[in-house]
Parts: structure tokens; C-alpha cells; sequence
């Protein structure tokens, strides 16, 4: 008795017990029909924000950074976006950032591993970064 009342204690505080890692939510991409794409001042200015969350009143640290931020190719949908900051000193930093909440979530390599390809499913390349600094692919 005592046992089979332990494991429904354990198994319960299982559902209680706080991850580390936060809960990311991601829906499925819509394909960009345009032969182009298209990065307007509204793309601009998210990318600007992102950029400033991780680096406001740094510009030297900007200026010495390497920044790739990924996203939809498709303009009607571009709700998700995965930045990684490679610093001067060969830290690496990744953010993510929701459009409709607002909301950044610092992540780490491996969460940036698997939310990648997500973000990215329906771009031609996969590998180019939507908005880039610093970086030999602009």
C-alpha cells in the first residue's frame, strides 16, 4: 500500500517539477510563393529590437559580433524568429523572439539546434539568414 502510494506521489510531482528549458510553441510554416522576398521597414525594426534586446548601448560589441536572425521567407508569416550572437570572444548567445506576444526567450545552442529547422522548413535556404551582421553571407 504504502509503496503503490509513493509512486503516485513521485509520478505526480513529476508533472510539478519546473524544466529549465521554456516552453516553445511553434506552428507549422506557409511556403513563400514570390519568386523574391520581401524585408520591409516592419522587418527592419524587428530586427533592430532584437538586436537591441541582447546588445542596447553596446555598439562596439555589435560592431564585433557576428548576428544571424532567421525567419520566414514568406512576409505574411514571420510570427517566429531565431537569432545567434557569436561574440568577439567565441561565446555564442541564441535568443528567440514571438511577434504576436512580444515576447523574447533567451535559449541555449541545443534549443536553438531544434527550433532552427522549424523556423526555417519552408525558406529555399535553409542556411541564409533573413538579416545578418557581420557575416560573409550578406
Amino acid at each position: 500500500m504504502n509503496l503503490s502510494l509513493y509512486t503516485i506521489v513521485l509520478f505526480c510531482l513529476c508533472f510539478f517539477v519546473p524544466t529549465s528549458n521554456a516552453e516553445i510553441s511553434i506552428k507549422k510554416c506557409q511556403s513563400n510563393q514570390n519568386n523574391y522576398i520581401i524585408f520591409d521597414e516592419y522587418d527592419a525594426n524587428i530586427a533592430e529590437k532584437i538586436i537591441d534586446y541582447k546588445l542596447r548601448d553596446q555598439p562596439e560589441v555589435r560592431e564585433n559580433s557576428i548576428i544571424k536572425i532567421f525567419t520566414n521567407e514568406n512576409s505574411d508569416d514571420r510570427n517566429d524568429w531565431l537569432a545567434s550572437f557569436l561574440f568577439d570572444d567565441q561565446t555564442e548567445q541564441y535568443l528567440f523572439y514571438q511577434v504576436d506576444q512580444d515576447e523574447f526567450i533567451e535559449i541555449d545552442k541545443k534549443q536553438f539546434e531544434t527550433l532552427l529547422p522549424k523556423i526555417v522548413e519552408c525558406n529555399q535556404n535553409k542556411q541564409t539568414p533573413i538579416y545578418s551582421e557581420n557575416f560573409d553571407a550578406d
